[in-house]
């Protein structure tokens, strides 16, 4: 599995690959923290994170990753889609060609109720293949 990824992305189309992060946590208790700030305008659905495992050629790995809601938000819903998106490799990667193709993963979106304004805040679990296991909390500020 030497040649094999799995990637995060969050909706700003940032590519974090394997255990690299914006705001990197040394793994605690067999799994990384993660943590990301969002911004939403009324009750339009937004992507907050997606993720993936990808070979160089753009197919799935089998097994595949896995994408899961472990604290849903308090002041709207969150779902996650299993469907193809753009991932965003930085040129070296040998994955950079999948850029300019949707690739299979999944995906959350967060929709604020109606008519709230204010913080929310959502847990997301991401797993890769190689058995990383990354905790994803998503701070939301609602306008």
């Amino acid at each position: 599995m030497g040649s094999k990824l799995f990637v995060l992305a969050c909706a700003a189309g940032l590519a974090i690959a394997a255990g690299a992060s914006a705001q990197p946590h040394l793994p605690v208790s067999g799994y990384q923290r993660l943590h990301v700030d969002k911004a939403v305008v009324g009750t339009t659905p937004v992507r907050v994170w997606a993720n993936a495992a990808i070979d160089p050629d753009c197919s799935v790995q089998t097994p595949g990753a896995t994408l899961t809601i472990l604290e849903p938000p308090a002041h709207g819903a969150a779902v996650i889609k299993d469907e193809p998106y753009f991932a965003a490799f930085p040129p070296g990667n040998p994955r950079s060609a999948c850029n300019h193709r949707k690739v299979p993963g999944h995906q959350a979106f967060y929709t604020a109720a109606a008519g709230y304004t204010g913080h929310d805040r959502m847990v997301l679990q991401g797993s890769s293949p190689d058995g990383a296991v990354r905790r994803i909390a998503v701070d939301i500020t609602v306008h």
